[in-house]
């Protein structure tokens, strides 16, 4: 009689446990996040990552219901602090980051360095833009030509960058050694900055990210001369591509992207990975990206796809670091 009692009672603590235990996961998945959490941008304020990042922090924190915080940590160069950050968070889902096509360049130039590819979890991307040639329009330039011709007659001339090892950096240098010109560096900590002193003369020309030059652009603060797609830009048709200013393989993306800390828990990832489709997919968000911002968030990704990508991209990269003679052994 007791044994009987005692395998009912066994009999029915397992069951408990087996329908408290399905739930768990289920739970915890449909619970995140169950508080506020912290987006890290690598970069200063007013850059194309920080302008993208926050409509899509905007976007989740509606969907959620919780705030998805953006926090702006720009020190070291080309985002390194803010990336190391999330490289050292607790991977539990809040503290996710932001990375830039400026990772993989890092990589490309330092296989030592930080690699986003090897010390983060790609989780998929926001989408991307392209890159247009400005200058501050006192500068006697309408074009490229002109341009190079100027920097060959005034050599003390300066390029901004978004930070060494950036996107922006490696084109620039890439820019000076196919043209055949000499022009100093100045790195800054993020886009903003570099967008500012070029406004103000203090340096000379800067390939800037569409994201964040569109509305300079428009408003003439600064003067576009190319872009660095491979095709005209949809919102700047009027401007001629790299290419077709005489630089062959002159071909440069910038592509926004999430990423979590090595570990996060899959049904985190997941949730973020439709969270961030499903927000690329809004018909709102993509008119008014493409329309503000010069962004495509067209497509859909995985954390697959993404780090496929990435790959791909990070072959191509280290082509360009060595041409432009960045590249370390």
């Amino acid at each position: 009689m007791w044994a009987n009692e005692v395998r009912k009672l066994l009999a029915a603590s397992m069951v408990l446990a087996a329908f408290g235990a399905a739930p768990t996961s289920v739970l915890g998945q449909e619970n995140y996040p169950a508080k506020d959490v912290r987006v890290i941008v690598p970069f200063s304020p007013g850059g194309g990552t920080d302008l993208v990042t926050r409509i899509f922090a905007q976007k989740m924190s509606e969907k959620f219901g919780k705030a998805f915080v953006v926090e702006n940590l720009a020190a070291g160069s080309g985002g390194s602090a803010g990336s190391l950050t999330l490289v050292r968070s607790k991977a539990d889902g809040y503290t996710i980051g932001s990375g830039t096509t400026s990772g993989i360049q890092a990589a490309a130039i330092d296989p030592t360095d930080f690699n986003p590819l090897r010390d983060l979890d790609p989780v998929a991307r926001y989408g991307a833009t392209t890159l247009a040639l400005v200058v501050n329009p006192k500068l006697p330039v309408k074009t490229v030509k002109e341009l190079v011709d100027y920097v060959k007659a005034n050599p003390d001339l300066t390029f901004g960058s978004s930070g060494v090892g950036s996107s922006t950096h490696i084109i620039g240098e890439k820019f000076a050694k196919d043209a055949g010109i000499k022009i100093r560096h100045v790195p800054y900590r993020g886009e903003g900055a570099a967008i500012a002193d070029l406004m103000s003369g203090q340096i000379s020309m800067f390939f800037v990210s569409l994201a964040a030059g569109k509305s300079y652009i428009e408003g003439g603060t600064l003067r576009a001369l190319a872009v660095t797609s491979e095709k005209r830009s949809l919102v700047f048709p009027e401007l001629p591509t790299m290419i077709e200013a005489g630089f062959k393989d002159f071909i440069l993306d910038a592509w926004y992207a999430l990423y979590v800390p090595k570990g996060t828990p899959a049904n985190v990832v997941d949730v973020l990975v439709k969270a961030v489709n499903e927000i690329r997919a809004d018909p709102a968000v993509k008119t008014r990206l493409l329309e503000q911002l010069s962004f495509d968030s067209s497509g859909q990704d995985d954390p697959k796809a993404f780090r496929v990508y990435m790959e791909q991209e990070l072959q191509r990269y280290i082509a360009n670091a060595e041409v432009a003679g960045l590249r370390k052994k």
